[in-house]
């Protein structure tokens, strides 16, 4: 005696394609929004990472790098550029990168780093690795990537009063970057003239990197004029 085996209807078949479709997208924001967060706060602890390092070169030289007084207080300086990025390294590694990606020396009395001390050691991460998602510093040098997409700012206190004032043309390009997490209602209702004023001695700001859809880290708390 032969046995039925039982199948799935179309209509069944449907409906289960439906509720999956459904909980796909519940969950799909979910996890997507998980996994943009989790890169975000690498970022913001790489930023934080180069802050506290810069710190640590001030309390050796007694001043912040030389390039980071290219600038009049409130304009960033932008690290994306070539120059900034070179001087960048060698402050904080005391070396350059060749184009293949290895480290050379430099020379001793480097304007930038005179004594070559390495007050942070990079990691494969901070830079663009090929087949590695998760580096992002990347510059127009060759053997990293090209810079369209990317918007990594530096500033610092350069009156030496303890604050940083960052010049409207700097804030109005990060409020309209935070327009994508925060209504139009609460951008406006930022007060201007308190959201431009940052008590640190150096600040550093990753307003978009494209290519790896992350956005909006910054080395201080902007959070807090949202709540």
């Amino acid at each position: 005696m032969k046995t039925k085996t039982k199948a799935f209807t179309l209509i069944e078949l449907l409906v289960v394609i439906s509720i999956l479709g459904i909980l796909m997208g519940i969950v799909g924001p979910k996890v997507i929004d998980l996994l943009s967060g989790s890169e975000k706060t690498k970022m913001q602890a790489i930023l934080r990472g180069w802050v506290t390092q810069l710190h640590q070169y001030k309390s050796h030289y007694g001043y912040f790098p030389p390039f980071l007084s290219n600038a009049e207080e409130g304009t960033p300086i932008n690290l994306s550029e070539q120059e900034n990025y070179e001087n960048f390294m060698i402050s904080l590694k005391g070396k350059t990168m060749s184009d293949n990606g290895a480290w050379l020396e430099i020379d001793i009395g480097d304007p930038q780093n005179p004594k070559r001390k390495e007050f942070h050691s990079f990691s494969d991460d901070e830079f663009y690795i090929p087949d590695n998602p998760l580096s992002f510093l990347r510059t127009e040098s060759p053997h990293l990537k090209g810079t369209a997409s990317l918007k990594l700012y530096i500033l610092t206190d350069q009156d030496g009063d303890g604050a940083i004032e960052m010049d409207e043309t700097l804030v109005d390009e990060i409020l309209e970057s935070l327009s994508s997490d925060f209504s139009s209602t609460e951008i406006q209702n930022v007060d201007r003239e308190v959201f431009r004023i940052v008590y640190d001695k150096i600040i550093i700001l990753l307003l978009e990197d494209e290519d790896l859809d992350v956005r909006n880290v910054y080395s201080w708390n902007v959070e807090k004029f949202f709540e």
